[in-house]
């Protein structure tokens, strides 16, 4: 039976899964292992069990745009799909969608009501397209506000659509800042170099956008590069009992930490 529906139209979050009671401990240099046998440095750089040990990772965040902090507004903001994830790192994207936002709303002090009243937020459907209306986004992001928190390196526009044919594409866009802005990490030291950002906004309109077919946008934001957990590891042990893992190239030193908004959603009316 068809409904009409979209069975896949959900928001993003993203969270920890870890069986130590420990939700929210997602800092790379203070990782603590995600069993109950990962409680060294050792246990932590040997293969575990499925995505554990050696494979697994501090986990991520879950974020809410609530408009207070209490249960139904929470649940509320959840309902709507105004949330995000991060890899880890507080980083705070907002996103939003309408048909005629302005090119300098970035600089306004009033953005956030504006955008508000303009369009809508993350999660949201983008609807009531006139005769050659051009989707606008708004897309901004601010760094995680810790002092040792990496700096945030570019925003990425991710665009889907369905064709005519009904195959289904997908396009990445960098709209702000810059891939080779020369970042980087020092394995050796753990110093990191380059240029950075403690936030990013623009508003980008998309020019190639059909009015006739079905479409999703959502935001991606990408950190500087950082160190990986197992490298903070590694350096905890002497280098005569460090294994192969800590040398081989066989696992990243670096990653790049990220954060995800839900989408906003375009369905031809």
């Amino acid at each position: 039976m068809e409904t009409g529906l979209n069975p896949v139209k959900l928001g993003i979050i993203a969270s920890t899964d870890t069986h130590t009671a420990t939700p929210g401990a997602v800092a790379e240099e203070d990782w603590r292992g995600a069993v109950s046998v990962e409680q060294t440095p050792e246990e932590r750089l040997q293969p575990g069990l499925l995505t554990s040990g050696i494979d697994g990772n501090p986990g991520g965040l879950a974020g809410v745009w609530a408009v207070e902090n209490s249960r139904d507004a929470i649940f509320e903001a959840m309902e709507r799909r105004e949330v995000f994830g991060t890899s880890g790192p507080r980083i705070r994207p907002r996103f939003f969608g309408g048909w005629d936002y302005s090119a300098n709303l970035c600089d306004q002090p009033d953005l956030l009501e504006r955008a508000y009243a303009g369009g809508v937020p993350m999660g949201g459907d983008l609807t009531g397209a006139g005769a050659g209306a051009t989707p606008t986004l708004l897309a901004f992001a601010a760094r995680d506000p810790a002092d040792d928190a990496g700096l945030l390196q570019q925003l990425q526009l991710i665009k889907g659509w369905v064709d005519k044919g009904g195959a289904g594409h997908t396009r990445v866009i960098p709209i702000a800042g810059s891939p080779g802005n020369g970042a980087s990490v020092d394995p050796a030291t753990g110093e990191q170099s380059g240029d950075g950002h403690d936030s990013l906004c623009t508003v980008y309109r998309d020019e190639e956008f059909d009015p006739g077919l079905h479409a999703y946008y959502y935001l991606r934001v990408v950190e500087n590069p950082s160190l990986r957990w197992s490298w903070h590891d590694c350096q905890r042990l002497a280098p005569e009992n460090r294994p192969a893992v800590c040398s081989d190239g066989s696992y990243p030193e670096t990653i790049q930490e990220m954060a995800w908004t839900s989408p906003i959603w375009y369905r031809p009316e």
